[in-house]
């Protein structure tokens, strides 16, 4: 299979899986979204080990690791601002903007904690 197979197989994937999922959700099924996924990952997985093209070297590892750290270095901020402004606010917001805010603030701080525990292994591994 070549990298262009690959690429338009897993956009086939990719759109049967937001048809059941979008399906699932009018329906209100809640087992189908869980086993599509199940089934695109495991699908993908076996397209890209039956491919025979090079689909990642070490310029395409490294483009990844630096979008990473800037989605890291760029959302976490964003999301800490917005959940204390919305803390900040909390008697002129509904409750539901306030617990939002709780919720962004807590996911900024579970975030920075996952990629501290994550830095401190790999700069010991390496």
């Amino acid at each position: 299979m070549t990298r262009n197979t690959l690429r338009i197989s897993t956009a086939a994937i990719s759109v049967a899986l937001a048809l059941v999922v979008g399906w699932s959700i009018v329906a209100g099924n809640s087992v189908a979204p869980v086993v599509a996924v199940a089934l695109a990952i495991g699908l993908t997985y076996f397209l890209r080990r039956a491919t025979s093209d090079v689909t990642r070297d070490e310029r395409t590892t490294l483009l990844y690791e630096k979008a990473a750290g800037a989605t890291i270095r760029f959302c976490v901020p964003v999301a800490a601002f917005a959940g204390i402004i919305l803390f900040a606010l909390r008697e002129r917001l509904s409750t539901e903007l306030v617990s939002a805010g709780y919720v962004l603030a807590y996911v900024a701080c579970v975030l920075l904690l996952v990629h501290l525990a994550f830095y401190s292994y790999y700069s010991r591994k390496h």
